[in-house]
C-alpha cells in the first residue's frame, strides 16, 4: 500500500485540530457557568463564535500543545476575575471589565512566542468575545 506524504501530514493536522476543538469545547462550556457556578439551560450565543475564531487561527501541528496551554490559562485566569474583584469590593462590573482588559492583554502577550502575528490578531478577537460570554453569564453585561 503506497501512502501519500501529503495526505498523512494532512490526516494528522486535521486529528491534532479535532482534539484541541474537544479539548476547547470542554473549556467553553465550564466558562458557560453564571457567577455562583450553576448551569445555564439556555444556549450559550457566544459558543458558536468562539468555535468560528478558532478555526480562523488555522494553527500548525507544532503549535497545538503550547495553544491548548496557553489557552486553559486564559480561562482559569478570566473565570477567576469576579472572585478576586467580588472580595475586594467596589463597582463590580467596572472593575470585572477592567481586569478583563488586563487577562486579555497578558493572554495576547503569552500568546506571543506561540502564534503568528496575524494568528494573533485572530487570537485576541477570540479572547474578546470569551470575555463578552463571561460578562453576559455572569449578568454583568
Amino acid at each position: 500500500m503506497i501512502v501519500n506524504h501529503y495526505s498523512l501530514h494532512s490526516m494528522w493536522q486535521v486529528v491534532l485540530a479535532s482534539c484541541l476543538v474537544v479539548t476547547l469545547v470542554g473549556g467553553v462550556q465550564a466558562a458557560t457557568t453564571d457567577a455562583f457556578g450553576h448551569k445555564s439551560d439556555v444556549e450559550d450565543p457566544y459558543r458558536a463564535r468562539l468555535m468560528d475564531q478558532l478555526t480562523k487561527l488555522d494553527l500548525k501541528p507544532d503549535q497545538v500543545e503550547a495553544f491548548q496551554d496557553r489557552v486553559n490559562e486564559y480561562f482559569a485566569e478570566r473565570n477567576g476575575s469576579q472572585r478576586r474583584i467580588g472580595r475586594q469590593g467596589g463597582a463590580i462590573d467596572v472593575r470585572v471589565r477592567r481586569d478583563l482588559r488586563r487577562v486579555e492583554n497578558r493572554a495576547v502577550e503569552a500568546m506571543t512566542s506561540t502564534l503568528t502575528p496575524e494568528q494573533l490578531e485572530k487570537y485576541r478577537r477570540f479572547v474578546q468575545i470569551g470575555n463578552q460570554q463571561y460578562m453576559a453569564n455572569a449578568g454583568l453585561r
